[in-house]
């Protein structure tokens, strides 16, 4: 009966069924059930953590956005009185260059006016194709976020270049320091993460042995003291993680619950000497997601034991911690008639990219015990 031009058998017309009591859009109530979700008042909005690069520049819309630091001098020299004075030596950090992938997120529905005028009103009211094409633009928003921390541990190389997350993802310095436009390669946390002055290479990556380090009370506060160890590119202290904190961590292994004692009980858990929790508020937030327990778009990864601080104290004001979401195309949808047609076309698109520039905001570890590689 149902043969209208169904597509994907979406149709509910009008006396072809008896009319239902209640209609339950359930693409709406699983997209709030993402953003409402919280695990013992954990916050679950990743987006938050990203600061927003818009499309727009003073040539029109970007099709590349650059980001570029700039370190200090090394080390001065010395000079006898009458003497000459010795070079001073800058050098420059790592370049970003984020390139607008083209890949668009996208789609359109086309519904013939017969079809409209023959199906079911409250079919079309409740369940409006177009706030479902909305919803769907809203669940990646949610999504694309969380993937940056899934693949933290991942070599860019096996970023998603092609299909649903094709080049979308970013790493710090796209560009090498000696214009050969050599990749760095770096992971979010990573053993070895580079110097640009050439120097010993740095962690980010939270161990115990050289292996990965699982979250405590423990963890936490090693943590923070490796980040008061890091260093600029040319090798001078830059401290870190001496303030409030963000921590990210999926919904699994009790993660949050741990999180969750550390920031708020007056004592130190699982102790029987009753020691102070020292650590009591030092988290700005405990974000959590579905979406950290497993990749989106790199098959077989699946962290249901990371674990990643953001320092939030120290934010850069064009970058904020270093976490970026460039646009590339803004949201943007359109209702027209094609031609010759009698149908009414919907079309939605956006085109988003993120990343992150600079490492030095976060620390991490993938929590299973296990050796890193780099």
């Amino acid at each position: 009966m149902e043969s209208l031009y169904q597509g994907s058998k979406d149709v509910f017309l009008a006396k072809v069924r008896a009319d239902f009591d209640k209609i339950e859009d359930q693409a709406l109530k699983a997209s709030n059930s993402l953003k409402q979700y919280s695990l013992l008042g954990a916050e679950a909005m990743g987006d938050t953590l990203f600061t927003q690069i818009s499309e727009t520049t003073d040539d029109g819309d970007r099709a590349v956005w650059r980001h570029i630091g700039v370190s200090g001098a090394k080390e001065l020299g010395t000079r006898r009185a009458g003497g000459a004075y010795p070079q001073v030596e800058f050098i420059r950090t790592y370049e970003t260059a984020v390139y607008d992938p083209d890949n668009q997120n996208a789609g359109n529905f086309i519904i013939p006016d017969e079809r409209n005028k023959k199906e079911g009103t409250k079919y079309k009211t409740v369940l409006n194709r177009a706030t479902k094409l909305l919803i769907e633009i809203d669940r990646l928003n949610m999504k694309d976020p969380f993937e940056v921390f899934n693949l933290a541990f991942t070599a860019p190389s096996s970023f998603p270049t092609t299909g649903a997350g094709g080049g979308r993802f970013f790493v710090r310095g796209n560009l090498g320091l000696d214009g050969n436009n050599t990749a760095l390669a770096e992971r979010l946390v990573s053993i070895q993460h580079a110097r640009a002055d050439g120097g010993t290479t740095q962690s980010n990556a939270v161990q115990a042995s050289g292996n990965a380090r699982a979250f405590s009370d423990e963890a936490y506060w090693a943590a923070r003291e490796q980040g008061a160890t890091f260093k600029d590119d040319v090798g001078k202290e830059m401290p870190m993680f001496g303030g409030n904190v963000t921590i990210i961590v999926p919904p699994a292994n009790s993660l949050v619950r741990t999180a969750m004692e550390i920031d708020r009980s007056e004592w130190v858990t699982n102790s029987m000497e009753n020691q102070i929790n020292v650590h009591k508020g030092r988290f700005t937030r405990i974000i959590t997601s579905p979406y950290l327990l497993a990749a989106s778009y790199v098959s077989g990864v699946a962290n249901t034991t990371q674990w990643f601080l953001s320092d939030d104290s120290s934010r850069d004001p064009e970058t904020g911690t270093g976490l970026v979401c460039v646009a590339f195309v803004p949201l943007e949808t359109n209702t027209y008639r094609p031609e010759g047609l009698d149908s009414v076309a919907y079309t939605i698109k956006q085109e988003k990219s993120y990343g992150f520039v600079d490492w030095r905001n976060m620390l991490g570890s993938n929590g299973s015990g296990a050796a890193y590689s780099s």
